[in-house]
C-alpha cells in the first residue's frame, strides 16, 4: 500500500472505522470483501499485534496488546504497511484450547493461501512456515497460477471455460477426467473475486445487487436474487466448455493414434480401449507364491468337516469366462455365476484385513518406481498416512519437496494403479480426519477395489479356478465390501423349473 499517517493508524484499530459502508443502500450493493471494520479491531483484542506504516512523510509503529495501544519508537520501513500477529487467543484459553494441532491449523491457514493466491493470480504471494517456503507465487494470469499451485502435470487437464449471460460472466477452468476426486478436492469457487462455498468450480461475475453476502458473519455463504437462474449460466458455461468430447477424455486417449483428430467421435472410444494390450501386468505375477499358500489352506480345509463357508459342495469343475467379465462353473447341484471383479475385491479385502494389524500384506518391488509430487497441504497427510499404507505393502519414502518415492507395491497391484490407490486412500484420511475402525475399513475396501481385476481382463483357465478357490475361502464369499453380490447361485431344480422339467 501507500503507507497510512499516525491518525489513521491509530484509528484503524478501532471498531466500525474501516467500515466500507457510507449509506444504507450500500449494503445492497457491496463491492468489498469486508464493509462492517471488524476485523483489524478483533484481531489485536486477542493477540500481540504490532504494525509499522510509512506514508512517504513519516514512519509510524503501534503495538497493541489485548486491545491496549502504545505507539513506539519509529522504525525502519521501506514503504507501505506491516502487520504482525503473535500470540493468537494468548488472553483466551478457552477459544486457544480449541485450536487443533500445528499440521491441521497450517492446513487451514495454507488453504486460506490458495484461495486468495487463486482468486487474484494477478498478485505475488510469497508464504513460508518454519522458514520453509510453501508458496512464491509470481503474478501472472489463472492458468499459471493454477499450473504454479497444483503442479505442471494439470496444464494438459485444463479446459477453459468462458460464458456470458444476462450480466452474469463466468470465467475459469475445469478439468478432464483425469482431475476426477472422489471427494470435492480443489474446488473453488469465486464470486465478484470473494471465495464463497457452493458446489461448482468457477469464477463468477454478478451486478452487485444480484447477489446478499450479508448471510453469515464469515461472509463465505452468500443468497442469489435468482439461485436457479445462476445455477443454469454455470451449467450452461461448463457444458459449452466440454462439448467437445475429446478435450474431457483423459490422457491416455489423447496419447493414442487419434489423438490428431479433434473432431474424434464416441464411436472410437471402443477401438481405441480394444488397443490396450491385455495384462499389462499379470495380476497373478506371483501366482506360484499364492498358489502354494492358497493350496496349502485347501489340503488343511479338505481333512476337517464343515469348514467350507459355503453351503453347499464347492467342488470346482471346468470354468469359464464370459465377456471377459463373468466367471460360469459348475458345481454339485446347479451353476455359479461369478463376478471377477468384486470376487477379488473380496480376496483383497480380506486379506488386507487379516493383515492389517499384523505384519502386513507382501510387497512386490517396482522395476519402475513410481513418483508423485502431492500439494504442501495433502503432503503432511500422506507423512501420518505412511505407517498404514507401509501395512498395505507400499514401501514410500520422501523425495524432495512434497515428493514421494514408491519403491514397492502389494504383491496383486497392477502396475500404474499405485498413486491412484494411494490418492484414494489419502481423500478417505481428509474425510475421516482421524485412525478409526471405520477409516481402516473403508482403506481396505478402497484398496481392494483398485487392486482387483477389472471387468473386461482376459482370465487363463488357472487364474480363475485359482480365483474361485480363494474366494470361498473368505468368510463372506456372497458379497463385496461395498455391498455388491460377488455370486448368483443356479441350482439343478431351478434351471429345471426354467425348462419346464417339473
Amino acid at each position: 500500500g501507500c503507507g497510512m499517517s499516525k491518525s489513521d493508524l491509530n484509528m484503524a484499530f478501532n471498531r466500525h472505522t474501516t467500515s466500507k459502508i457510507f449509506s444504507k443502500d450500500d449494503l445492497f450493493n457491496i463491492k468489498t470483501l469486508g464493509f462492517r471494520g471488524e476485523a483489524l479491531p478483533s484481531i489485536a483484542s486477542v493477540s500481540f499485534l504490532s504494525a509499522i506504516s510509512n506514508n512517504t512523510s513519516e514512519i509510524n509503529q503501534i503495538k497493541i496488546v489485548g486491545g491496549k495501544k502504545d505507539f513506539l519508537k519509529k522504525g525502519a520501513l521501506n514503504s507501505g504497511t506491516l502487520i504482525k500477529v503473535e500470540n493468537l487467543f494468548f488472553n483466551l484459553p478457552a477459544r486457544k484450547k480449541f485450536l487443533k494441532t500445528q499440521t491441521k491449523e497450517l492446513n487451514k491457514i495454507t488453504q486460506v493461501v490458495k484461495s486468495y493466491a487463486l482468486s487474484y493470480p494477478e498478485i505475488s504471494f510469497k508464504y513460508t512456515h518454519n522458514e520453509k517456503e510453501i508458496y512464491d507465487l509470481i503474478a501472472s494470469n489463472l492458468e499459471k497460477r493454477l499450473c504454479d499451485i497444483f503442479g505442471r502435470k494439470i496444464k494438459e487437464s485444463l479446459i477453459h471455460v468462458e460464458y456470458e449471460k444476462d450480466g452474469c460472466k463466468i470465467n475459469g477452468f475445469t478439468g478432464n477426467i483425469d482431475l476426477l476426486r472422489k471427494r470435492k478436492a480443489n474446488q473453488f469457487i469465486f464470486l465478484n473475486n470473494r471465495l464463497i462455498k457452493d458446489k461448482n468450480v468457477i469464477n463468477i461475475s454478478v451486478p452487485y445487487d444480484y447477489v446478499d453476502v450479508n448471510v453469515h458473519p464469515n461472509k463465505n455463504e452468500v443468497r442469489f436474487k435468482n439461485k436457479d437462474h445462476i445455477y443454469h449460466i454455470i451449467k450452461r458455461a461448463i457444458s459449452e466448455s466440454i462439448k467437445d468430447i475429446y478435450s474431457v477424455m483423459p490422457s491416455f486417449y489423447k496419447q493414442s493414434e487419434y489423438s490428431h483428430n479433434e473432431n474424434i467421435n464416441l464411436n472410437f472410444r471402443k477401438e481405441l480401449i480394444n488397443e490396450v494390450p491385455d495384462n499389462i501386468q499379470d495380476h497373478f505375477a506371483n501366482y506360484d507364491k499364492i498358489e502354494a499358500k492358497s493350496s496349502e489352506i485347501l489340503d488343511k480345509n479338505t481333512d476337517t468337516e464343515n469348514d467350507s463357508p459355503l453351503d453347499y459342495d464347492y467342488e470346482i469343475f471346468d470354468v469359464w469366462q464370459i465377456h471377459n467379465k463373468y466367471l460360469l462353473t459348475e458345481i454339485n447341484g446347479g451353476l455359479l455365476i461369478i463376478d471377477q471383479h468384486v470376487a477379488h475385491e473380496r480376496v483383497l479385502y480380506e486379506s488386507a484385513k487379516d493383515k492389517i494389524d499384523e505384519a502386513g500384506l507382501d510387497s512386490q518391488t517396482l522395476l519402475f518406481p513410481q513418483y508423485y509430487e502431492f500439494q504442501a497441504d495433502e503432503f503432511s497427510y500422506i507423512i501420518e498416512l505412511f505407517p498404514y499404507l507401509n501395512k498395505l505393502g507400499f514401501r514410500i519414502r520422501e523425495f524432495g519437496d512434497n515428493t514421494i518415492i514408491i519403491e514397492s507395491s502389494p504383491l496383486e497391484t497392477p502396475f500404474g494403479e499405485e498413486v491412484g490407490i494411494i490418492k484414494e486412500i489419502l481423500d478417505l484420511y481428509i474425510k475421516y480426519k482421524e485412525i478409526s475402525s471405520s477409516f481402516i475399513d473403508s482403506m481396505c475396501a478402497t484398496f481392494s477395489c483398485k487392486a482387483a481385476i477389472k471387468a473386461g481382463e482376459k482370465l487363463e483357465p488357472q487364474e480363475m479356478k485359482h480365483l474361485i478357490n480363494r474366494l470361498f475361502l473368505t468368510k463372506n464369499p456372497f458379497y463385496c465390501p461395498h455391498g455388491r453380490p460377488i455370486i448368483i447361485n443356479l441350482t439343478e431344480d431351478e434351471l429345471d423349473e426354467r425348462f419346464e422339467r417339473k
